[in-house]
């Protein structure tokens, strides 16, 4: 196993651009919300940008907006895509340290961060691939771990 302080020093000379580890899910804004269910699908992404016309990043859509655009009751999924997009992310340039990108994950608690390499969308790093990441560095103690026991007693659900 590699000793922490390789590890510190990985994540911080590690280039963000190694964490990337998909093809960028991308529409227009001229999309409707069944061309974004569709890319989710067929991409078996998690989330999906929506970019304009110069290819800048204008939101994201993830599982979590489909399912509050379902559970809304509003079933129009003619509508654009736009109207279920968040606006409102967060991104980061891919000059910053594999150690930045992990604390924005955890302090903003997101799922998805967008990757700029000046001021351009470049890719997108999803909590699980930092998880990949680590593991490229933990492979022999991730490989040689115990199963872990039930928690549950009884199955939830139906």
């Amino acid at each position: 196993m590699p000793s922490e302080d390789y590890i510190i020093s990985m994540f911080r000379k590690d280039d963000c651009k190694r964490l990337i580890r998909s093809k960028l899910n991308a529409l227009s804004e001229s999309a409707t919300i069944r061309e974004a269910i569709d890319a989710l699908r067929s991409q078996w992404s998690s989330y999906v940008c929506v970019l304009d016309e110069e290819q800048n990043l204008k939101g994201i859509i993830t599982e979590r907006d489909i399912l509050r655009f379902i559970g809304s009751g509003s079933l129009d999924e003619t509508a654009l895509a736009t109207t279920i997009m968040n606006s409102d992310y967060h991104t980061i340039e891919c000059r910053e340290s594999i150690a930045q990108i992990a604390l924005t994950l955890y302090k903003n608690t997101f799922m998805h961060l967008p990757i700029l390499d000046e001021g351009k969308l470049v890719g997108i790093v999803s909590a699980r691939d930092f998880i990949h990441y680590l593991v490229e560095y933990f492979a022999e103690s991730v490989h040689t771990l115990k199963p872990a026991q039930p928690t549950q007693e009884r199955r939830e659900g139906a």
